[in-house]
């Protein structure tokens, strides 16, 4: 066995150091090749995967073609994501200077500039080899970039220069037997700069585009240039037609802003004018009530007995009692207004209306107020915004007559119905040595603002010795002094 391999091997030396020198050069060349195709191709082995399927590992240093697939699906995402960035620059920049365009108007205009660019060079065989007209793509590329990529808007001088000066370069060489699309670069320039600055702008564009036209018709023989100055003139009616649409969007905005402020400050003075007619007519009733108590308690202290003590301690346990109650429907009846304008979901009640305006009189007389009430006709027919307009004017006067006369005070209150006619007329003696408010108060101004909601005229005022709230609903009323007075349905005075 040793000599047949050595005589074997002894054989295949003397057969190379046979060869001559040509075919040993050969030989040495094909052994490499074969070397290196060993190298480049993967030997594929069979595997067997986990459902009994034969699958193929590569073990070499060649990525298989399924890998680019892959590739070209992660790059996906952030090509995405480059655009939702780009996008996110140019909504930027339109809505810093209060530009109402969608965000792909100004894209689609410099995309526009660089296709015409594109197809104005490949029309003059300037794409390759290098020629000099290529200075005209950076300055079309340069101004989008800029405003694209660090969100500031270039003047507008500056962003049409660079569509200009290339238009201008191109036009220097003209196409022969083509439609030329450099004029083009004119034309959505000068629409671009209308529409974003305004029509002084885009008349500028506009005249130095006609000057550049009508130069390369004189000088290198530009045809067509009738043509091309209506695609210049088309460019300004279109950014005029989008300016004036956002001009107008922009009107309609500032608009639809003042009529919401106007509605939030109704709101807002309803909502003070709510809270503010349920605290004040509370606390009026628990003034009232305090005030009882107070007395009660005096009585306590000049009782001459025991059945006088008990008599005064019941009167003042009553009296707290009232003003326990009222105290506690008063907050129900706050966080009933509050839940039902923050979200609507409370219980609504239903509204007082003209027709408990004696009842409201009732309750404060309870609360211990000297008060007199005539009633004439039939309150239940007004309607009820109608009513509850009176009825909220009527507890603010009564309030206003417990806060600033007293509980010692002499009050009538009358009300006349005729039809949809009312009258509504509040007077009470005024306080010796404590004058009146001149009318500016907040409670004064919420009955003002209640009659005009209503069309009526509220008067508001010292009249002789009494102060007088006269309200009128519909036509003009009687003067003060001729009310017609009604059925009196009970008079209450203090002890």
């Amino acid at each position: 066995m040793r000599a047949s391999s050595s005589s074997h091997g002894s054989t295949g030396c003397t057969e190379v150091r046979s060869c001559s020198s040509t075919t040993r050069s050969a030989c040495q060349r094909r052994l490499v090749s074969v070397q290196v195709m060993a190298r480049t191709y993967e030997r594929r082995t069979p595997e067997t995967s986990d459902d009994g399927r034969h699958s193929v590992s590569y073990q070499g240093r060649r990525r298989p073609p399924f890998r680019r697939g892959m590739t070209a699906r992660a790059a996906l995402p952030r090509l995405v994501g480059m655009l939702r960035w780009l996008r996110a620059g140019i909504e930027t920049n339109l809505e810093r200077h209060q530009i109402l365009y969608p965000w792909w108007v100004p894209l689609a205009s410099h995309l526009g500039q660089v296709a015409s660019l594109l197809v104005a060079l490949a029309l003059r065989d300037a794409l390759w080899p290098l020629d000099p007209l290529l200075v005209c793509v950076p300055l079309v590329l340069a101004s989008p970039l800029v405003q694209f990529t660090t969100n500031r808007w270039l003047p507008w001088w500056i962003d049409a220069a660079g569509s200009v000066t290339a238009a201008a370069l191109l036009l220097s060489r003209p196409v022969d037997g083509a439609l030329d699309l450099a004029p083009v670069l004119l034309a959505l320039a000068t629409a671009e700069i209308t529409a974003r600055d305004g029509l002084r702008e885009g008349l500028a564009v506009a005249g130095v585009g006609q000057v550049v036209l009508i130069g390369a018709a004189l000088g290198p023989g530009l045809t067509g240039a009738p043509l091309y100055t209506a695609e210049l003139l088309l460019g300004f009616v279109i950014g005029a037609m989008l300016l004036w649409q956002m001009r107008a969007l922009i009107a309609e905005r500032h608009a639809r802003e003042q009529a919401w402020e106007r509605a939030t400050t109704t709101e807002r003075e309803r909502i003070a004018r709510e809270i503010h007619d349920l605290v004040a007519h509370s606390l009026s009733v628990s003034l009232l009530q305090i005030t009882g108590a107070r007395h009660a308690l005096r009585d306590v202290r000049e009782a001459s007995g025991p059945d006088e003590t008990a008599e005064a301690v019941a009167e003042v346990d009553a009296a707290l009692a009232d003003a326990e109650q009222v105290g506690r429907r008063a907050m129900g009846d706050i966080r009933r207004a509050v839940s039902t304008l923050a979200d609507g979901t409370a219980e609504r009640r239903a509204l007082p209306g003209a027709s408990d305006i004696g009842a409201l009189v009732r309750q404060m007389a309870d609360a211990g107020l000297a008060v007199e009430y005539d009633e004439q006709g039939d309150p239940g027919r007004l309607p009820p915004a109608a009513g509850l307009g009176l009825y909220r004017i009527a507890q603010e006067s009564l309030a206003n007559v417990v806060k600033h006369g007293g509980a010692d005070a002499q009050v009538q209150v009358r009300l006349a119905v005729t039809g949809a006619r009312a009258r509504l007329l509040v007077t009470n003696p005024l306080p010796a040595g404590r004058p009146r408010p001149d009318g500016l108060g907040s409670g004064l101004a919420g009955m003002q603002a209640r009659a005009a909601q209503l069309g009526a005229r509220l008067e508001a005022g010292p009249d002789g010795g009494a102060w007088v709230v006269d309200v009128r609903l519909g036509a003009p009323g009687r003067s003060r002094g001729e009310l017609p007075c009604g059925r009196t349905l009970w008079k209450a005075e203090t002890a």
